[in-house]
């Protein structure tokens, strides 16, 4: 049903995603659809958990912050360059005039950025980056273009502008140690 409903996204958009049309193409009873997901913003939120393979594992703490933040962020582009980065735009756009697909999606994109400021967290406690330095801030600066790079302009994020982003980003906040 799942393979379905993604590819009814993929050929047609968001509106398509219907529970009649998951039925039709997957050849399972309408019924069945309903059961799996009361409503169309559930098919939408497991395609987008399915898609998301984020591999978002903490990197490990011996490395640089440097490298643990551009490998962190690595993985989310890629997850973004797949079908997650289709799935979430289609769930955006949702969530702007339903009230339980944006609590989905809020719940849904929640965990890679809180690793990030975790980790950047650590960095400042640590005295990797500067005292002072606003883990949320940087969050923002780092995750922001790459939704809006993905989102909003449609192009790829390759691993050469994740190395620059995290680099310009990081390079006034690093210390010495």
């Amino acid at each position: 049903m799942l393979d379905a409903a993604r590819g009814l996204l993929h050929e047609q958009d968001p509106a398509a995603v219907t529970h009649l049309r998951v039925a039709e193409t997957s050849g399972v009873a309408r019924a069945t659809v309903y059961r799996h997901w009361p409503d169309h913003v559930g098919i939408l939120l497991d395609l987008l958990r399915r898609g998301a393979a984020l591999n978002l594992d903490s990197p490990p703490a011996d490395l640089p912050i440097a490298e643990q933040v551009t490998g962190l962020l690595r993985r989310f582009a890629a997850a973004l360059n797949g079908d997650s980065g289709q799935i979430l735009a289609a769930m955006i756009g949702l969530a702007e005039w339903d009230e339980d697909a944006f609590a989905a999606l809020e719940r849904m994109t929640a965990f890679g950025p809180q690793l990030l400021q975790d980790l950047l967290a650590a960095g400042v406690e640590e005295g990797s980056l500067a005292a002072g330095t606003d883990p949320d801030l940087i969050k923002d600066r780092l995750i922001g273009p790459l939704y809006l790079r993905r989102l909003l302009y449609h192009d790829e994020i390759t691993t050469a502008y994740v190395d620059r982003l995290v680099a310009d980003t990081l390079a006034p906040h690093l210390t010495a140690g």
